[in-house]
């Protein structure tokens, strides 16, 4: 087939289609390749700003170029715009079964952009593009930048700490690193001042501790300019079955903070896209170095976020600490009991949280007990007030967010443990008051939080860094919430939404939206 050159997408994908016919999907998901659907890469191309202007010679970097498809939507808006400089395309693909597929894309391109005597040229690297741009001497600061534009799918997995791709980014990496946040790094590298990257990823760099230097770093050099989000979580790459979150985010290297799009969509159906302009401050959280990303999707979730942004406190101002469980079962196998005896202490884990109690003991096989020694006294707890809440929640549960409490009675010992799925809300010096552990279960168990929550995190799991910067109230203000909360015989969610929101000062609107959630 010869593409005309507003068929260039359709043409990539056909050779998606190709190279899908040589490859299985397990394949493909080793190797983190996920082909981009033409209608995403056609949005993806559209971000940029240079063109609507008609402005000179245009370089373009697609690192993990795969079949080409997001060049091919570059240049495919090439074609339609009043652009009369030259563009350049370098593509970096290491995939051997790509390459002569990915050259037949961008000779197509060419081609097409030629019967309009517009000038376009392409360069095929088909090396490692961490490795081949990252080992060239020992005082080099990073590539030299030569590119106004970079448009990225880049490949998704994990790596290890001690891989050469991790040890050549270190500057950028911390914990388990996903080559997706090399990709996007070293693509900053390689763009000039003031040059654009629209990217799309996986929404987890957004928050979490894994991905905290490379969001300091990113956004110390990047300013968004624009986000999508996609409201489902499997759409965006139904095909390959993509379980993550994506977005898409534009951002301009050394570029002033200014207002930002926000837009979202339900998935693929990019015809009916809800757009929002909000304050830099609002998406990019610039309160500390953690540099979390809040992407509320709806008018509803901004006013959430302005709800909580005005509370009056962040959580570890207050004194609190928030703690994983000490008990990593696979490594503690020798002192776990499957019966009670005058030797152990209750082990809890993630099933054992429900809203404001602590179900012991467990009903599904797994030990509920741990030997009291000297060897295990480490991965106990002394058995005080505590708020628990789940680490992880399956996609399909409604609250993100599940706050359960444990206090001394429901234990037989005088220590508990506390599986590493479970996270633990206390103070260091002084134990938590139970009305301060009943108002902290409220507040956490309300939709109000759960959304909040939501607009910060892509992620099913609950991590201490974002437990330590979210605002809460006064701590007397979470102890008359807590005292009213002990005095409720059914605790159910639509009043205790009414009593948290009421004693936080929600507007009517907001709070009453908040309710019928519940329901």
């Amino acid at each position: 087939m010869d593409a005309t050159a507003t068929e260039l997408t359709e043409f990539a994908a056909q050779q998606q289609a190709i190279f899908d016919g040589l490859t299985t999907p397990t394949e493909r998901k080793r190797q983190g390749h996920f082909g981009t659907p033409t209608v995403i890469a056609e949005f993806m191309a559209g971000m940029f700003s240079e063109l609507a202007s008609g402005s000179g010679d245009i370089r373009v970097l697609d690192a993990g170029a795969g079949v080409g498809v997001l060049s091919a939507a570059v240049c495919q808006a090439f074609a339609k715009s009043n652009s009369q400089g030259k563009l350049h395309v370098e593509l970096w693909e290491n995939d051997p079964k790509l390459l002569p597929i990915l050259k037949a894309t961008m000779n197509e391109c060419q081609e097409a952009l030629g019967e309009l005597e517009r000038q376009m040229t392409y360069e095929v690297q088909s090396g490692d593009f961490i490795l081949a741009n990252t080992q060239k001497d020992l005082f080099s600061v990073g590539p030299e930048p030569s590119f106004h534009w970079a448009i990225l799918n880049p490949p998704y997995f994990k790596l290890r700490k001690d891989s050469a791709h991790a040890q050549v980014m270190s500057h950028v990496v911390h914990g388990q690193p996903n080559i997706y946040a090399l990709f996007m790094a070293l693509a900053t590298d390689f763009l000039l001042p003031q040059g654009e990257l629209v990217a799309i990823t996986p929404r987890s760099y957004f928050n979490g501790p894994y991905f905290k230097r490379f969001r300091k770093w990113f956004f110390d050099r990047m300013a968004l300019r624009k986000v999508h989000v996609f409201e489902s979580r499997t759409e965006a790459f139904k095909s390959d079955s993509v379980l993550q979150e994506n977005v898409i985010i534009h951002a301009q290297k050394g570029g002033k903070p200014a207002p930002v799009a926000l837009s979202s969509s339900s998935g693929r159906d990019l015809t009916d896209v809800s757009l929002q302009t909000l304050p830099y401050d609002k998406i990019v959280d610039q309160s500390s170095n953690d540099r979390i990303i809040r992407v509320a999707s709806d008018s509803f979730e901004n006013d959430i976020v302005d709800a909580m942004d005005s509370l009056p406190h962040r959580f570890r101002e207050l004194g609190y600490e928030v703690s994983t469980g000490p008990v990593v079962t696979f490594r503690a196998t020798e002192f776990l009991r499957n019966e009670r005896s005058s030797e152990t202490a209750p082990l809890l884990w993630m099933h054992n949280v429900r809203p404001f109690i602590t179900q012991f003991p467990p009903k599904n096989g797994k030990p509920g007990h741990i030997l009291q020694s000297e060897r295990s006294k480490k991965l106990l707890l002394p058995s005080k007030n505590y708020v628990l809440l789940k680490r992880f929640t399956s996609k399909e549960e409604r609250r993100r967010l599940i706050a359960g409490i444990y206090r001394p009675a429901d234990s037989y010992s005088e220590w508990v443990g506390l599986e590493n799925h479970v996270n633990y809300v206390y103070r260091k010096d002084v134990e938590l008051r139970v009305p301060e552990v009943y108002g902290l279960a409220a507040f956490f168990n309300t939709a109000f939080v759960d959304r909040y929550f939501r607009a910060i995190s892509g992620n099913t799991q609950v991590n201490a860094t974002e437990m330590r910067v979210m605002p809460v109230p006064e701590v007397e203000t979470l102890c008359e919430i807590g005292e009213q909360v002990m005095q409720m015989e059914s605790r159910n969610p639509e009043e205790i939404e009414s009593v948290v929101g009421k004693y936080l000062g929600l507007p009517k609107r907001l709070l009453a939206r908040l309710i019928e959630d519940c329901r």
